[in-house]
């Protein structure tokens, strides 16, 4: 259910505007009936906002991946994740679980290519702490890493003041300060991102995630093995490789290791840990099984609502 794009990495498309948990269920809503929607001249009155902000929703749809480009090149559809999670009838068309927002999370900093600086802050990011300026400089020697010509500056500067303001409260009390940004942006639940006091950088926090589904760092702990060809993986692996659970919901080793002893029941026999003659890993019986991702997907949301 998780949708692979192409591999140039992009830094732009969200048109400085932050995700906002609204724009989701009402661009997929507006896809069922219109759904050359994003190619219409009148795309942002039908979705009641200005026209960047339509350009921004689409980007955001389709980084979060709950709708892609259809093959015809003119329209969009829904993904199965997509009506999977939005559907009037879905797991939760208005975001407002954490199941949801760490979904949402995941998917936008796993994926190199569908929102670069995200993914280069919670995987590849040398330090914890880091200043913006900082973090746009190790962007671009990225890049150049790559053998890529990088965007210019101001572009790199807009992007990472973006991802900033996803996961940072703003204060209302500054000014410029967009009131729905505070409101409505689900990311900033997630307190992965804080500033240092009296200092003008930030710091990823890392520790316990007690609102996390298992099921999640299951799916997330099951990708990661995909990616690397192989259904065994060591628990630094897991806590500090890229696209490891422990990277991208920024896990302390306790947390992990908490979830990891429960793993073999959360995925219903699917995987087990162990820890012999020090050697930890995580396998999976069989990691290239398609039926796990819905699975756990559909038992993270369902723990959603036994809990409530």
């Amino acid at each position: 259910m998780l949708v692979q794009q192409s591999s140039t990495p992009t830094f732009s498309g969200h048109e400085t505007f932050v995700l906002r948990s609204n724009w989701l269920k009402k661009a997929y809503d507006l896809l069922q009936t219109t759904p050359e929607l994003f190619f219409r001249e009148d795309a942002f009155v039908r979705l009641g906002v200005g026209k960047n902000m339509a350009q921004s929703i689409r980007f955001w749809g389709r980084t979060c991946a709950v709708f892609e480009r259809d093959p015809s090149g003119s329209a969009h559809r829904a993904t199965p994740l997509g009506t999977a999670l939005l559907d009037d009838n879905g797991w939760d068309p208005f975001l407002v679980t954490p199941a949801s927002r760490w979904l949402l999370h995941w998917q936008i900093v796993a994926r190199p290519e569908a929102a670069y600086s995200w993914y280069f802050c919670f995987n590849l990011l040398r330090r914890g702490e880091f200043t913006a300026p900082q973090l746009a400089q190790q962007l671009v020697e990225r890049v150049l890493a790559l053998g890529l010509r990088p965007p210019s500056a101001a572009t790199i500067s807009r992007d990472v003041d973006c991802l900033l303001r996803c996961y940072l409260r703003p204060n209302l009390a500054q000014p410029g300060v967009v009131a729905e940004d505070a409101l409505h942006c689900p990311l900033h639940e997630l307190e992965l991102i804080q500033p240092v006091p009296g200092q003008h950088s930030f710091q990823l926090l890392s520790g316990p995630r007690p609102d996390l589904p298992d099921e999640l760092l299951a799916l997330a702990a099951l990708q990661q093995a995909r990616s690397l060809g192989r259904a065994s993986l060591s628990f630094n692996e897991l806590a500090y490789g890229a696209c490891s659970p422990g990277r991208i919901f920024r896990l302390d080793e306790d947390a992990l290791l908490a979830s990891l002893l429960r793993i073999e029941e959360v995925t219903d026999g699917g995987a087990s840990y162990s820890e012999h003659g020090g050697i930890r890993q995580l396998l999976w019986r069989a990691p290239a099984n398609p039926a796990l991702d819905s699975a756990l997907l559909a038992a993270a949301f369902a723990q959603e609502v036994r809990d409530a």
